[in-house]
């Protein structure tokens, strides 16, 4: 580019930047896009199909105003908002003239600036504006990617970490959606999805269905082991980014977990993630513990910060893995309970084979204990799903809509590389038998696979009904994230129709096959056995497991003998 036509691109680079801080609507001012020359306006969702009115603010080096054509002094009537539709704007003040586009949204616009990496935080600003607010501020912020693979330098769309100051350095907790107030937030870019919002849904399902931590019946406050969050869009130094979900943090306050006694110096709660697939995250290998790092092997720890206490604690996990790892088949048995959160462990083995999530088996995981203390068993928080439900986790060659997270393969032999679900599937039948039951109970509503698809259109929806998806395929399709292909959510929500049409068929026929009436013990067939279990049961109910819904032949809600003697009658009167 030559000298000439390179101080001509700058100088419109600047004047669109300089240009919404001389105009302002209705108390705000409109984020821009250096790369289109588009105002984005954040408005109420009711704007949208109708008029919107709004007052217009010039500063005095404005000498005219146009808006489409017409004359502005003070205000302007934007007639029938509509998604992806422009309002031109001609500003000429005594030095420039400036043209630009207008466009609406109905969801909250973030605009963040600064240069960012991986690690360390840099010092930012972040301006975040709500549709149904004038209020603008600029936030004093650290800012840095999020991410392993995904904050790679080759990558564009990255996930950011938000933490918020006020201007004595103080931390700025802040509340989005109702949600819960903290100083540190997350944006999620949905960098390789082609829906976008893979991770929202799945977050969305677990939430529904999952079970709650084990220390949930005694801890006053509710632990979440997911976190929540809705969709914005996203600017980064004037640059649109598209459309985010601006998610809690997952830490101690989202897991309840029982803080570090900093006056005794004890360990207590602890927040585990593993940050790459290793034979020590699949709990298969037993490295020696490196307490005063932030890292043991690929296992990050995440509470207590090791910035505020170290050495740390890696113990409890240590001591988990080597339990999977040396225990014998009995003891393993008698006393996995001791160790994992059972129900959590096998809801997370239920969702996992739902999801098709081939990321999340030794990464994409926390592992966390309330109180070391006192219970060392390990439970379960989700985390970063985008890669699921026939995503696979990258889309260059032929990796897009791969094979291996087809509708119809058993996810089961890529999760039991994990040595506790490997170990729980075959030692003891109940645990994949509760969570066939489970899939069962869910199977009419929450795993319907018209329900599960009603959430993606749900959220299309909302994106299209604001123009967000047009600006999404205008920034980013056929970039290298995609693998250079088209971004198009109508040809995505076709095949995630078809994929979960199919996949559910498959998890109905060869995965979570239903188990006939009166197999007590889980294993597809009604003969003596059963009535042995049962027996034991009834005898031993807190050392025994039956497929209680199975055992209650007689459908009274009710497990007792009659339902034996209906089980005998059935054994004795079938060939």
């Amino acid at each position: 580019m030559s000298s000439n036509r390179l101080i001509t691109a700058l100088a419109a680079i600047l004047i669109i930047l300089t240009a919404p801080a001389q105009v302002q609507f209705n108390g705000k001012k409109a984020a821009i896009d250096t790369l289109t020359g588009t105002w984005l306006l954040t408005v109420p969702e009711v704007s949208f199909g109708s008029d919107y009115h709004a007052s217009v603010t010039l500063d005095n080096t404005v000498t005219s105003c146009l808006i489409d054509g017409a004359q502005v002094t003070d205000s302007y009537t934007f007639h029938d908002i509509q998604p992806g539709k422009s309002y031109p704007i001609i500003i000429t003040t005594d030095a420039q003239s400036i043209t630009a586009n207008i466009q609406f949204t109905y969801w909250p616009v973030i605009q963040i600036y600064g240069s960012f990496v991986k690690t360390p935080y840099n010092t930012g600003t972040v301006i975040i504006t709500y549709p149904d607010s004038c209020h603008q501020e600029a936030i004093s912020s650290r800012v840095r990617w999020a991410g392993s693979s995904t904050a790679g330098a080759d990558r564009k769309k990255h996930n950011f970490h938000l933490k918020f100051y006020n201007s004595d350095g103080s931390k700025k907790d802040m509340s989005f959606f109702g949600l819960r107030s903290d100083f540190h937030w997350r944006l999620d870019a949905g960098q390789v999805d082609f829906a976008r919002v893979r991770n929202r849904v799945a977050k969305d399902i677990w939430a529904t269905f999952a079970s709650l931590p084990y220390y949930a019946a005694y801890e006053h406050k509710t632990p979440r082991n997911y976190v929540r969050g809705d969709f914005v869009e996203v600017f980064l130094n004037d640059e649109y980014m598209g459309i985010y979900s601006l998610n809690e943090h997952m830490d101690r306050q989202q897991l309840k977990l029982k803080p570090y006694d900093y006056h005794d110096g004890v360990f207590h709660g602890g927040l585990w993630k593993p940050m790459k697939w290793t034979y020590t995250t699949i709990f298969s290998s037993l490295p020696q513990i490196t307490p005063n790092q932030k890292t043991w092997d690929q296992f990050y720890v995440k509470y207590p910060n090791i910035d505020d206490v170290n050495p740390t604690n890696f113990q409890t996990l240590y001591n988990a893995i080597n339990f999977t790892r040396n225990s014998t088949n009995a003891t393993f048995l008698e006393r996995a309970s001791e160790y994992f959160d059972i129900p959590v462990f096998r809801d997370y083995y239920l969702f996992t084979i739902l999801m098709q999530a081939p990321d999340n088996v030794g990464k994409n995981v926390y592992y966390a204990c309330y109180d070391t203390q006192t219970d060392k068993r390990l439970t379960i928080a989700i985390w970063d799903l985008d890669c699921t439900q026939g995503q696979y986790w990258s889309n260059t060659g032929t990796y897009y809509h791969h094979a291996d997270v087809g509708p119809e393969v058993d996810f089961r032999t890529k999760l039991k590389d994990h040595q506790v679900f490997k170990r729980l599937c075959n030692l003891d039948p109940s645990f994949h038998g509760l969570a066939t039951e489970r899939y069962w109970e869910l199977r009419a509503t929450t795993f319907n696979p018209d329900s599960i698809v009603s959430r993606y259109k749900a959220y299309f929806t909302e994106m299209k009904g604001c123009g967000a998806d047009r600006r999404e395929i205008t920034r980013w399709s056929h970039g290298t994230d995609l693998g250079k292909r088209e971004l198009n959510f109508d040809t995505e929500l076709d095949y995630l129709q078809d994929w979960w049409t199919r996949h559910i068929a498959f998890l109905d026929e060869k995965v979570f096959v239903p188990y006939p009436m009166g197999d007590v013990n889980f294993d597809h067939k009604v003969n003596i056995n059963d009535i042995t279990s049962y027996i034991d049961y009834i005898l031993n109910p807190q050392d025994v497991t039956i497929n209680e819904r199975r055992a209650d032949y007689n459908n009274d809600g009710e497990l007792n003998i009659s339902d034996i003697v209906s089980i005998i009658d059935t054994i004795l009167t079938t060939d």
